[in-house]
Parts: C-alpha cells; sequence; structure tokens
C-alpha cells in the first residue's frame, strides 16, 4: 500500500474533520468525515459555498486576511453544524491544511446560557431595576436601557465600563460603596447591597440601591462576572429624611428638638473625656412670654419664638447647640476645655439679644429670659442629673427676679429639698390649724389719721420646726400643687368672719381685701366644686362690700369668658375687685376695658422709686390719672417713707399700704394699735 494512501487512511480514522485548500479557499481534499458531511461534493469545490449564507461574507474577509499571517480560526456553521475551522499555510507551499471541530454542543450551551441571561435581565427590567453586568478582569460592564434611561442617558451615550458610573457617584457614598464591593467579593457577604448617590445627566442627584452577585468565578476565587440591578429609592429616601426631620427638628423654629437635643447631649457626655472637654447645659426660659401670646395672639408668639430663636443661634459659637424643648423653653449645649466662661458669656449675650424689642406683627413687643446652668462634670454626668439641675438654676434665676442667668450649687439642691419638704408638709398644715391670718391696714391718703377702713388679710404659715415659713415660698408651691383652692377658700371664709366681727363691734363699712390665685379661677372653670362664696357671705347676713378680691394681670391676659363671668358674679354680688400689682405683668389697657375693675394697686416696684423724682414718679402720676379717670381708685403699696405717703398724696392717690403705716399683724393686734384697744372682736381660726 502506498505511503499517501496509507496517511490517508489515517486522516479518515480522526474525529476532525480535515480538508486541504488553495489560497483562494477552494477545497482541493477531505478526510472521509468531512467528504461524509458535504455528500462527497466533487473537487475542487469553494469552502464558501459550504457555510451558512449569514457567515459567508465574514468568512472570505477573514480567510483573505489570513493569507498574510498564515494562520485562519473561525466560528461558522458547515450547513447546520456549527464547527471550530483551524487552519495553517504549509510551509514552501501556497496550499492550506486545516480541520473542522464539532463545537455544536457548547454553541447549544452557550445560547442556552443567553436565553437564560436574556430571560433574567427581562425578569428584573419587568420589576422596573435598571440592570448592570460586569465582567470584572475584562474591565468592562453593560448597562440595560432601563438603567441608563434611569439617569436620563440613551443606548450609546455611556462607555461599556465601571468607570462610567463610578465616576458619577456621590463622593461621600465612595468608600462604603467600595467597602461593600470587596466584603462580597471576599465571600464575607452572600450579596452585595450598597445605598449610594448617582449624579443624573441632568446635573440632579438620586439616591439609588444597588444589589447584586458574582456569579463566575475563576480557579484562584477571583471574581470574573458580576450581575446586579440599580433601584430608585430617591422618594423612600426623601420620605425618610422628612421623617427624620419631624422627630428630631422643632417645627416651628428649625431647631433641634428635645429629643434631638438628648442624643447630642448623651454623645458628647460619651466623648468628653476623649475630647478632654466639660460641658454646660443652658436652660433658657422666656419671662412674660404667655403674656404676649395671651394678649396678642398665638400668630404673634410663633413669631417672637422664631425670632427668638434666631438670636439665640446669633450668640452661639461655632460648638455651640441650641435647641427648642417647646413652648418658650429653649437649651442651650456647649462644650469648651473649660466651659464656665464659655457659659458666662454665652449667658449674658442671650441676656442682652433677647432683652432688646421685637417687631412682631406690627407690635413692639418686649420680653426677657431667665437662665439656668448646670456644668458636667461638676454637677453631674448623666443627662437627667445635667437636667434637673440646669431646672433648680433656672428656678432660682425666676425667683431672683428674672432677666438674669443662675449657676448651679450644692445650696440650689438644698433648697429644691426644703420646697419638696414643704410641698409634703403643706397638705397638712391646712387641717394642723397652721395657718394664720395678719391685717395689714390701708389707709385714707387724704386722711392718714383717721382709723383705717380697710385692711388686706395676709396669709402667714406657722411650721412647728421650721417656724414661720414665707408665703414667698409656700404659695407658689400651694398653687403648682392644687393645694391653694382649698387654702383660698379658708381664707375667704376666716376673712369673712373676721370682718362681721368688726362691723359689728361698730367699724361699719370696714372692708377687708383678699387674694384670688388664678389657679382658683382656673379650678372654678374646670368645674370642680368650689364653695359659693356669694352663699356663703348671704348666710353670715354680711354684705358683699365687706370684701375685696385682689387678682393679678395675668388672669386677666387670658381673655377667658368664664372667668370673666366668675368676676361678673362677684361684683354683682357687692364685691369690690382690686388689681394688684399693676404695672409689673404685660400691661395692656385693653382688659380694664372689658373687665369692671373697682381698684388697681400700684406695684411696690414703683413706690420705692418715688423719691428719685425719675420715671418713677411720671408713671405713679400717669396710673392714677388714668384710673380716676376711668372711675377707678387707686392703692399704692409698700409705702415706707413720709415723703413716699406725700408724694402719692398731692397726686392724688387714694388709699395707701405699707410699713410706713403698719405691718401685718393678728386681729387683736390690729384693735389695740387702730381702734383704741377696744375690743372689736377678733376671730382667730374659727372659721371652717
Amino acid at each position: 500500500m502506498p505511503t499517501s494512501v496509507h496517511f490517508a487512511s489515517l486522516l479518515d480514522a480522526l474525529p476532525q474533520q480535515v480538508w486541504k485548500a488553495d489560497a483562494e479557499g477552494r477545497l482541493l481534499w477531505m478526510n472521509a468525515r468531512l467528504a461524509e458531511a458535504l455528500s462527497r461534493p466533487a473537487l475542487p469545490t469553494p469552502l464558501a459555498r459550504w457555510l451558512h449564507e449569514d457567515d459567508r461574507a465574514a468568512f472570505t474577509e477573514r480567510w483573505a486576511a489570513a493569507q498574510a499571517t498564515g494562520r485562519f480560526e473561525m466560528e461558522y456553521r458547515l450547513g447546520q453544524a456549527w464547527v471550530l475551522a483551524q487552519a495553517e499555510r504549509l510551509p514552501g507551499s501556497p496550499l492550506w491544511l486545516g480541520t473542522h471541530v464539532d463545537i455544536a454542543e457548547r454553541r447549544a450551551a452557550e445560547k442556552r446560557l443567553r436565553e437564560s441571561d436574556a430571560l433574567w435581565k427581562l425578569a428584573l427590567e419587568c420589576s422596573g431595576d435598571g440592570v448592570w453586568d460586569w465582567h470584572v478582569q475584562a474591565g468592562v460592564e453593560y448597562f440595560s436601557e432601563r438603567y441608563l434611561r434611569l439617569y436620563g442617558f440613551e443606548p450609546g451615550d455611556v462607555a461599556a465600563s465601571p468607570e462610567a458610573f463610578d465616576a458619577r457617584t456621590h463622593p461621600d457614598d465612595i468608600a462604603q460603596m467600595a467597602k461593600d464591593r470587596e466584603d462580597h467579593f471576599s465571600g464575607r457577604t452572600p450579596l452585595y447591597r450598597n445605598e449610594h448617590r448617582v449624579q443624573a445627566r441632568d446635573g440632579s442627584w438620586k439616591w439609588i440601591l444597588s444589589r447584586g452577585m458574582v456569579i463566575e468565578r475563576d480557579a484562584a476565587g477571583r471574581p470574573l462576572r458580576m450581575v446586579g440591578t440599580h433601584t430608585d429609592i430617591t422618594d423612600r429616601k426623601r420620605q425618610e429624611a422628612q421623617v427624620w426631620q419631624q422627630a428630631r427638628v422643632d417645627a416651628l423654629t428649625g431647631l433641634p428638638n428635645r429629643r434631638s437635643l438628648r442624643e447630642r447631649i448623651e454623645r458628647a457626655l460619651a466623648q468628653r473625656a476623649v475630647r478632654g472637654e466639660e460641658l454646660a447645659v443652658m436652660f433658657v426660659d422666656l419671662d412674660h412670654f404667655k403674656e404676649v401670646n395671651d394678649s396678642l395672639g398665638h400668630d404673634v408668639g410663633d413669631a417672637l419664638l422664631v425670632q427668638a430663636a434666631g438670636r439665640l443661634q446669633d450668640c452661639m459659637p461655632a460648638s455651640g447647640v441650641v435647641a427648642r424643648m417647646g413652648g418658650d423653653e429653649f437649651t442651650v449645649l456647649l462644650a469648651a476645655p473649660q466651659v464656665a466662661p464659655e457659659a458666662e458669656r454665652v449667658g449674658q449675650a442671650v441676656l442682652e439679644a433677647l432683652s432688646e424689642a421685637f417687631e412682631v406683627g406690627g407690635e413692639r413687643v418686649y420680653v426677657s429670659a431667665s437662665i439656668g446652668v448646670s456644668l458636667a462634670p461638676r454637677d453631674g454626668t448623666e443627662i437627667e442629673a445635667l437636667f434637673k439641675h440646669a431646672d433648680l438654676a433656672l428656678y432660682e434665676a425666676k425667683g431672683a427676679g428674672r432677666n438674669r442667668m443662675s449657676v448651679f450649687t450644692p445650696a440650689l439642691h438644698d433648697a429644691a429639698q426644703r420646697r419638696a419638704r414643704l410641698a409634703a408638709e403643706l397638705r397638712e398644715a391646712l387641717p394642723l390649724r397652721q395657718f394664720s391670718l395678719v391685717y395689714q391696714p390701708i389707709l385714707s391718703l387724704r386722711d392718714p389719721a383717721a382709723p383705717p377702713r380697710k385692711a388686706e388679710a395676709l396669709l402667714r404659715w406657722t411650721h412647728p420646726q421650721l417656724g414661720e415659713v414665707s408665703p414667698v415660698q409656700f404659695i407658689p408651691i400651694a398653687e403648682a400643687s392644687g393645694l391653694i383652692v382649698d387654702i383660698g377658700d379658708w381664707v375667704f371664709r376666716e376673712a369673712a368672719a373676721q370682718a362681721l366681727a368688726w362691723r359689728r363691734a361698730g367699724r361699719e363699712g370696714f372692708q377687708i381685701s383678699i387674694n384670688k390665685s388664678p389657679v382658683q379661677f382656673l379650678s372654678e372653670r374646670s368645674h370642680r366644686l368650689q364653695p359659693d362664696w356669694i352663699t356663703h357671705l348671704r348666710g353670715l347676713g354680711l354684705p358683699g362690700d365687706a370684701l375685696a378680691v385682689e387678682i393679678t394681670e395675668g388672669l386677666l391676659l387670658e381673655r377667658d369668658e368664664a372667668v370673666a363671668g366668675r368676676l361678673r358674679g362677684l361684683r354683682a354680688a357687692g364685691l369690690s375687685i382690686s388689681l394688684d400689682d399693676f404695672g409689673t405683668g404685660y400691661s395692656s389697657l385693653s382688659y380694664l376695658q372689658h373687665h369692671e375693675i373697682d381698684t388697681v394697686k400700684i406695684d411696690r416696684s414703683f413706690v420705692a422709686g418715688l423719691e428719685d423724682d425719675g420715671k418713677a414718679l411720671a408713671l405713679c402720676r400717669a396710673i392714677v390719672t388714668m384710673a380716676h379717670e376711668l372711675g377707678m381708685q387707686v392703692v399704692a403699696e409698700g409705702i415706707e417713707t413720709e415723703a413716699q405717703a406725700m408724694l402719692l398724696r398731692h397726686m392724688g392717690c387714694d388709699w395707701g399700704q405699707g410699713w410706713w403705716f403698719g405691718r401685718g399683724v393678728a386681729a387683736g393686734e390690729f384693735e389695740r394699735r387702730w381702734f383704741g384697744g377696744q375690743a372689736a372682736g377678733s376671730v382667730s381660726g374659727t372659721a371652717r
């Protein structure tokens, strides 16, 4: 058998199709496997003739190019069967020797994979997400049409590379995105998940949720291919921001609210030692804000709060935080290596800023501020302790006259404990008969030598261990606890009994003034059962003019119809209505028109400055003139010198009250002092 015939037999036995062609691509010879596939064609025959018509043009181009290199490789369909063609030019010859390897199974698998890719990508797109397909090591990334249009792009606008959208990621989000990717690449997380901002074509920022998974790795476990989606979560993020805003920001002023402030203080306390800082917590409370709110309306009050918030912020150092706690209460947080001097400086700046006039609602309004300060770690290292101590300091500032700042001291804590003890023991004072009344004369300034025809009943509490407790201490406690209602009723009954006794003893027309707390009026407004004073007076056979009820300006500012009705009822029964401490609150002439007031009482703070011949003298003269024009009488409180009494007499003031005439004394002493020692029928503790 010739050698060539033997070699051809060997080639026929190979699993591949073997062929020989010339430079024009014409088949000159083929083994049996190829001849069988082509139905034993006549040779020579162009190879391209036997290819799928869709592959012929590409074959012709590739075969021509191979003439320069001497090597040819291409995948094409021979009829309907996919093959891998590989050929080389024979050395020193224009002829080519080539093979066909069957790749139909591989091509079918790839087709199934593509169809699978298309299927799940279609499913993802239908869910509204944009799809990305990242060939990691090749540095190529494909983006779906929905993905591109999510950011305002069209297919072809953006290069198919991961850098295309990494470069559009918000700088603040890049570090976390890289970390989340690496966690998934390394296998620490089964899925990639990250939220970040991407800049759209129009320059806007979109919040997106990116999710993905590595679906192919190389032999070393490195990622080859990763697929995933982008979901637009901009609206969700906006809603979350609004919820966060509402939960932590005061809607009126835009300042941090109570919750946000607590979080900031807790963080500052946790970091204090590391940073070497001290903290100051400052409670800022607007003085007289309620009067503004009640007299000018809530719109004006809200506008004032907004302006006050702005002034507070202007007073803050770079590290300072100011928050609104609610109502007219603000809190300041300061941090510094030595915070006490900083708190002093900021506090004084706040006092000055808030004392200046506010222009709101066409009105020129004045308020002031009281400030309470606690320091960490000196006054505590827990937020509740700092709040408690700042509140005690604020109480001290208000009690000292307002428009000032007080820093917490242990003495304030002791005072708070004393108040707590007084509050507990005050509940027993009435049933244990520890209260009594003293009477301070109110004399006619036109005839100060005449016996008094009026007196004010002043409440006193004699504690078995503490002795005499000042009304300045226990009256606010009684009002806060509601005990003032029962105590006030006791005062009324006791004063009525004394007025009856003195009138029966010949002091006809004698009148006793009693103070009625706003709390008592509010309690009556809420329909709590109250003893009927008018009925009680009638039961005693005592005319209403035997008593005068003293009220404060704040009560009238509330414009409460129930309160106004109660005042009209008292006056209709003959009781006089007296306006106490006139001029010290947010004075408004409008309530003098809406309510029938018999007497105004000039506050002692004005009387004290009379002898200086300044504003106090002019104010007192104006009050007297105004009251007389409105048909009211005037009582001046706190007269301590003869000169004060003479000045008031010359300006026409009707009545005077103060130490110059006499202090408050028990009923028996009052009789001896003013009624010439005649027993006029004093009572003590008899009215129950």
